[in-house]
Order: C-alpha cells, then structure tokens, then sequence
C-alpha cells in the first residue's frame, strides 16, 4: 500500500503549504502553524499527487505492506 510522507529536511515550512492546501483526503495537517506539516496514513489514500504539488520535492512514497488480511502490517 503506497503511502506519502514529508522529508522534514526538504520541507521549507512554506507559510500556505500547497500540500496541505491541495490534498482531497485532507491527509497532511500541522499542529501550529509554526511547525511543519506531517500525513497522516490513516488519512492518506496514495494517490501521490501531493509528491508532485510540493514545490520542494519534501513528499517521498513508501510502500506499507500489507499483512494478508487487507491490514496494515505495522
């Protein structure tokens, strides 16, 4: 199962991040608006559009196996 997640070392802490602003599962969020934005997987459906919004190449794709039973195996 692909999932998005933030390279917090690419990520600028843009003050309207794109990819907060653009993703439809309302997936990636901040707790202040002084820290930077994290996905939640729980939210995230993979469609990976985010990774091409980001202005700064911060979103990376992982692939979360699953374990048989149509469940994440973490």
């Amino acid at each position: 199962m692909k999932r998005a997640i933030i390279d917090s070392t690419k990520c600028k802490s843009c003050k309207v991040c794109e990819v907060e602003a653009k993703c439809s599962m309302n997936a990636p969020f901040r707790e202040s608006p002084d820290q930077k934005p994290w996905i939640d997987f729980y939210m995230c459906s993979g469609c990976m559009k985010c990774k091409i919004i980001c202005p700064n190449g911060a979103v990376n794709e992982i692939i979360q196996p699953c374990n048989g039973k149509g469940k994440l195996g973490w």
